[in-house]
């Protein structure tokens, strides 16, 4: 197995959404949703350089008080029409050539995903070391994809085509896009 020298986590965190306003930093349990995810990127077994990626200047502050790497994310890339790949890329493109990073590993984490923890986090980084694969996603008990994680080495985050060489790992996380599903997530995480 090579050994892994650099690991980034991007977090793509919009400042708009249509069905719960400010819902990358909405409150759950009195913390901005966004912290969890940059919480279990620190608690981590892996050293990982967190990025978030963002139009939005109360997202900026907040992931500035928490201690991540800022990408400003282009207009193109901010709308509710954009792939979340496109604004993966080009962040990934930004650390790279601007910053002068070239990571091993990079993560695609979602910020509305409060339920992320860092096992989950290592277990799909685990997985894409240990079966040798380009990239992994985290998927539910039913084999759908939840599109909370996604793991890649380095160059695969600028294939254009689906990777052949791609594997999966269950997971059980939950995404938030309304009010209902900020009470639903909450409950999950009182019971942890």
């Amino acid at each position: 197995m090579k050994k892994i020298k650099k690991i980034v986590a991007i977090i793509p965190a919009r400042g708009g959404s249509t069905r719960l306003k400010k819902k990358n930093i909405y409150p759950v349990l009195g913390k901005p949703m966004i912290q969890y995810t940059i919480d279990a990127c620190k608690k981590s077994s892996y050293d990982i350089e967190i990025w978030v990626s963002t139009d939005c200047q109360k997202i900026k502050k907040i992931a500035l008080e928490l201690n991540t790497n800022i990408h400003n994310r282009s207009k193109i890339n901010a709308n509710s029409e954009s792939y979340k790949q496109a604004a993966i890329r080009e962040a990934a493109d930004f650390i790279i050539k601007k910053k002068n990073i070239v990571p091993d590993i990079i993560l695609s984490l979602q910020a509305n995903s409060p339920t992320i923890t860092n096992k989950e986090i290592d277990k799909c980084i685990n997985a894409l070391l240990t079966y040798d694969r380009d990239e992994i996603v985290s998927v539910d008990k039913n084999l759908m994809q939840d599109a909370a994680i996604r793991v890649f080495r380095s160059n695969y985050v600028f294939q254009k085509d689906l990777s052949t060489n791609f594997g999966v790992v269950i997971t059980d996380l939950f995404d938030v896009h309304t009010i209902e599903d900020v009470k639903h997530v909450e409950s999950l995480l009182l019971k942890k």
